[in-house]
């Protein structure tokens, strides 16, 4: 493999691994759209490690709190019943079983799709209507959640109007400089305490909801389906909102991804050491590129969910897979899913 197509496929692999639209789809088309020969499986496992390092440098913090509250959780009760980065934790671990059971039972009989570019076309429209029903179903719950929020502000307005003029007027008649700069630390300790941010992210996770997303998960090892977009988009069902779906997507890919790489390099020991020192270069040049890529594809689409639905992935995913199936209809050797 040369340089410049080591470059392209980290790129691509940085990129995609995070927007919903499959990595393992692209590395798949891109050869195929290029006319160039398919990559092996280790060169892809490769590409998917870096950009695990991605996740790991960006969301390092939450991932030490999640791996210490896990194992100091084990035998201390407090933390098992109030810390929220343990729940998480469990969280984490139950949608990861699904995609390990399917892994291991299915991973052999679907290697054949990643050869095959008209399947992949075909599960990029999975991961299209993906994309469309959570972001339906998504949107509904946060009307829902809007328009009761504003019932419940309604009531409650005259109450808190009526009792902060009381409290006004009481402060007005008493001020204690030592109780004020008390309360000002507390405020700021609140409103700067990363638990209860992290609390808030995940109030409407739990064992059912993250088992629904493992399956979404599970189902993304069909190439052209995106595991985060099945995830996020699994994770909508349950009212979660895009950005704090998009966050577990991208911490619970850490145990697959890593599980993966594992078991790759396992397997593909001997035939990477064996490879010339050209090929050991492209990977390493992948894996930069990879890594780099990934960090920026990260940021940009934690700020992207914020402002922008996802079904702008979901239309690039449909006209991906008209592509794929124009050239290979267009190209006249072999069968349609041949």
């Amino acid at each position: 493999m040369e340089v410049f197509k080591a470059i392209v496929l980290g790129i691509i692999q940085g990129v995609t691994e995070f927007f919903p639209v499959s990595s393992s789809g692209h590395l798949v088309l891109v050869p195929f759209l290029f006319k160039w020969d398919y990559i092996p499986v280790y060169y892809s496992v490769m590409l998917h490690f870096a950009t695990l390092l991605s996740l790991v440098t960006v969301f390092y913090r939450d991932i030490g709190q999640i791996i210490k509250a896990f194992f100091v959780g084990l035998f201390v009760k407090n933390v098992r019943k109030s810390n929220p980065y343990f729940k998480f934790s469990l969280f984490i671990i139950i949608a990861t079983i699904p995609g390990v059971i399917a892994g291991y039972f299915l991973q052999d009989r679907i290697e054949g799709f990643f050869s095959k570019p008209l399947y992949v076309g075909l599960f990029l429209l999975v991961t299209a209507a993906f994309l469309f029903v959570g972001e339906y179903f998504g949107k509904k719950f946060e009307k829902r959640n809007e328009n009761s929020n504003l019932e419940i502000n309604g009531n409650l307005n005259p109450v808190i109007e009526g009792a902060s003029q009381k409290t006004n007027s009481i402060n007005l008649m008493v001020k204690d400089p030592e109780l004020e700069i008390n309360n000002q630390e507390l405020k700021t300790k609140e409103n700067n305490s990363g638990t209860n941010v992290f609390n808030s992210r995940i109030k409407r996770l739990n064992f059912i909801s993250a088992a629904v997303i493992g399956v979404g998960q599970a189902i993304a090892i069909l190439p052209g389906v995106s595991r985060s977009g099945s995830t996020i988009s699994f994770a909508r069902l349950f009212g979660i909102k895009r950005e704090d779906c998009v966050r577990f997507s991208m911490l619970l890919s850490i145990p697959i991804i890593f599980g993966a790489f594992v078991l790759e390099s396992y397997k593909s020991y001997n035939e990477v050491l064996s490879q010339d020192i050209h090929v050991i270069i492209n990977i390493a040049v992948g894996f930069v590129f990879a890594y780099i890529t990934g960090l920026f594809a990260i940021k940009f689409l934690l700020k992207f969910t914020k402002l922008r639905n996802l079904n702008y992935f979901a239309i690039y995913c449909i006209v991906l897979s008209a592509i794929v199936f124009i050239l290979s209809l267009i190209n006249k050797g072999g069968g349609f899913f041949k």
